[in-house]
């Protein structure tokens, strides 16, 4: 397993983050089990998986907080969270404060693109 295969499919992630992207879905891609791919995928790159779709869905979903008024629960639902709940604990935890918060603090500048 070369580096250009996770080149391409962290390219392929990031580039369907705002779809209801899943572990199956990039495993099904991949073209390998959800368990091997996760795997190598800790092996060449030193992060899991999962983590790694989240932490891009909610740097996407900052972005959109911040440059949109789309209300909170549609960026949840539509970044793939179940739940307004679950998006806002996982926002919390990546950055310290709740996404309404973010909105009503946050300059452009402040997030990824």
């Amino acid at each position: 397993m070369n580096g250009s295969f996770f080149d391409d499919l962290i390219h392929w992630i990031d580039t369907h983050i705002e779809n209801r992207l899943n572990l199956d879905m990039v495993a099904d891609r991949a073209g390998y089990s959800k368990w091997h791919l996760q795997r190598m995928f800790k092996e060449h790159t030193g992060h899991a998986l999962g983590e790694y779709i989240r932490t891009k869905k909610l740097e996407k979903s900052a972005c959109r907080l911040t440059h949109s008024d789309e209300p909170i629960l549609t960026v949840a639902i539509s970044m793939g969270f179940d739940s307004q709940q679950s998006f806002n604990r996982s926002f919390k935890r990546q950055y310290g404060m709740a996404p309404g918060t973010w909105r009503r603090n946050a300059s452009p500048s402040q997030t990824m693109h």
